[in-house]
């Protein structure tokens, strides 16, 4: 050994690798990598992943070891060999196998169509469970009396969809943060989703995000969101992004706003909407109450234009004396009927004795002596003549009994030369 080797400091192990993992520490920062994992292993419960990631280009010879935790994948994202994906890196020295990993951390798959596949395999799979089943959307409550808001601490949709409120109609608004993306939104929302469902002044929930990329936007496609919506209690409208994005958590929804301030409109009406609504209402109902006013008051004009009516004194008087005279007509003309038919005998026999001639003269005239006499017989008011008087009621009916008459109280006598009113009443000392 020469006497330089004698002098040189020798190192334990761990005083190289504590140097090296120094060195590391203070000499290299964060990348953003993108590779295809290769050689996939994991350990602890699929808690650990140990995988190479190649460079998927062709013709490139690259390769480096990596490790990350489950924690460090994407929501919704399961790790396969094969996978092309993109995560944020760091170089780190094993301790245990002496040897240069990379450590990846938010590890996502790379490049839209990757994410899309593996979004489309979950929407048939959530689909075929029937969670997006048009027959299980809630109805919104059309005026509620608090709302309950999901969104980031300091993003845009938080303003949007206050401001939006507090313009349409003013309602209590109970907000939530929780992470609108990255690892961590998904727990949050659905802690969220769970605190604000057990809030009794809540009657529907918003959801509400901004826009941004697909990576962005990923969380939303998670199959946690998915189902904590579903098994909530209270209504929940999702507002994430703009028009063209779409995401399960939508598909979820009881609502789908196309952007947050969309949104907070299928949860409040517009108080103006609502204040022309209601006039035009008001008015519907002034009119309707004229027409049912005007048509009562109609019949009762015409009821009241009729005679009877007009002056109903005079007909409650007016009705019995009409009936009086008109029995009176009906007794003249059954008196005259009775005294002009043995007129019309006597003038049918004097026909028959004419065209008779004289073959019976004697037996004509003692005929017409019988028919004479049997005509002066059935005179009515023959009996007038001689002395006799026609007792009759107020109503004209002829009275046969004293016992009527006294019923009657009140009577008319005719005699010969004219009637006379009469009061019966019974002999006191028959009293």
């Amino acid at each position: 050994m020469s006497g330089n080797d004698a002098t040189a400091r020798v190192f334990e192990v761990d005083d190289v690798v504590s140097a090296l993992e120094r060195v590391l520490s203070e000499h290299t920062r964060t990348v953003h990598i993108r590779g295809e994992v290769v050689n996939l292993r994991s350990g602890r419960g699929a808690r650990m992943f140990w995988f190479r990631l190649e460079d998927p280009r062709d013709g490139m010879d690259a390769r480096v070891d990596c490790f990350a935790w489950a924690t460090d994948v994407g929501q919704g994202y399961a790790l396969a060999d094969g996978d092309v994906v993109q995560a944020v890196a760091r170089p780190e020295f094993s301790r245990r196998d002496g040897r240069l990993i990379i450590r990846l951390h938010r590890i996502e798959p790379a490049g839209e169509g990757a994410i899309l596949r593996t979004i489309e395999e979950r929407r048939r799979r959530l689909a075929a469970e029937g969670l997006f089943d048009p027959s299980l959307k809630r109805a919104l409550p059309f005026v509620p009396r608090g709302i309950g808001l999901i969104t980031a601490r300091a993003g845009a949709a938080r303003a949007d969809v206050l401001q939006r409120i507090a313009a349409r109609l003013p309602v209590p608004v109970i907000v939530v943060q929780a992470a609108m993306q990255g690892s961590a939104c998904a727990d949050e929302v659905v802690r969220a989703l769970a605190l604000l469902d057990a809030d009794p002044r809540v009657d529907v929930i918003i959801i509400a995000r901004g826009g941004g990329s697909l990576q962005d936007l990923l969380p939303f496609s998670d199959e946690t969101i998915v189902r904590a919506i579903r098994a909530t209690r209270t209504p929940v409208v999702v507002g994430i992004g703009h028009q063209p994005d779409v995401t399960l958590a939508c598909l979820a929804a009881d609502a789908e706003g196309a952007t947050p301030t969309a949104a907070a409109d299928l949860v409040v009406p517009d108080r103006e909407a609502l204040d022309e609504d209601l006039g035009a209402l008001r008015r519907r109902l002034r009119g309707t109450a004229r027409r049912c006013a005007v048509r009562p008051r109609r019949a009762l004009e015409l009821l009241s234009a009729r005679p009877g009516l007009m002056r109903p004194h005079e007909a409650v008087v007016r009705r019995p004396r009409e009936r009086v005279r008109e029995l009176g007509r009906r007794l003249a003309r059954e008196v005259r009927d009775a005294a002009d038919a043995p007129g019309r005998d006597l003038r049918a026999l004097a026909a028959r004795r004419r065209r008779a001639g004289s073959a019976v003269p004697s037996a004509a005239r003692a005929r017409l002596k019988v028919l004479a006499a049997r005509r002066v017989g059935r005179d009515p008011e023959r009996p007038l003549a001689d002395g006799f008087a026609l007792v009759r009621d107020a109503s004209g009916r002829a009275v046969e009994s004293a016992d009527a008459a006294l019923t009657a109280g009140r009577v008319r006598l005719t005699f010969a030369d004219g009637t006379v009113p009469a009061v019966v009443r019974a002999d006191e000392e028959d009293a």
